[in-house]
């Protein structure tokens, strides 16, 4: 692809943040903004003004767990975020609710990475919404070739329906009656990147 060149400005918005990880606009001015440490933010992009969005999600912090993507799509706000399990354990988890009046509520845990680990690192979740099917990366929790496993969450890219329920043609019931129903590909370590391309409709991890 052939790309002008634009010239960009740059222009300060907001600052004293805490190590945000992801964003998304929910309308023409107001960004949601997560930070590791759980908290979520809007933040008004003409004024600059942060007001916490309160919720009600179990998370693991520290290290590399926290709050992590977020994504605003018909209504919902979806989220990704490492989930405390069990005092130890944790898992890379999706999550989705309503934003009303700076509150999130009917939160539903969408997915809870099997099986729950002792580590805080490698949680991937980045997630993406295309064609109503919603992908995610989990990572694989700094377990090497348990990414191999299609039996187990950690280290694979995950596709679900908008409401959690899974898709029939994932490869389990094409040609992976192995795998987990959920999950789409194995065999990545943390992808903590991940779009979908204007230029050809694809994502790219």
């Amino acid at each position: 692809y052939k790309f002008s060149k634009i010239n960009f400005q740059l222009e300060e918005i907001s600052k004293g943040l805490n190590y945000p990880w992801g964003m998304t606009f929910i309308d023409d001015e107001n960004l949601l903004i997560t930070e590791k440490n759980g908290r979520l933010l809007k933040i008004n992009i003409s004024t600059g003004e942060q007001e916490e969005v309160s919720h009600e999600l179990n998370i693991l912090t520290g290290r590399q767990g926290g709050l992590l993507d977020v994504l605003y799509h018909d209504k919902y706000v979806y989220f990704t975020y490492s989930q405390l399990r069990d005092d130890v354990y944790s898992s890379s988890a999706i999550a989705r609710g309503k934003l009303i009046n700076n509150t999130i509520i009917d939160t539903e845990i969408l997915l809870s990475a099997e099986p729950k680990l002792k580590t805080t690192i490698h949680f991937g979740s980045r997630v993406i919404i295309k064609d109503n099917y919603l992908f995610a990366s989990f990572g694989e929790r700094g377990q090497g070739m348990i990414a191999q496993d299609p039996t187990s969450h950690p280290g694979s890219i995950i596709r679900i329906h908008l409401d959690g329920s899974i898709p029939d043609d994932n490869p389990k019931f094409i040609n992976q009656p192995t795998w987990l129903p959920e999950i789409y590909q194995i065999g990545v370590r943390n992808p903590q990147g991940m779009a979908l391309s204007p230029f050809d409709s694809e994502i790219y991890i």
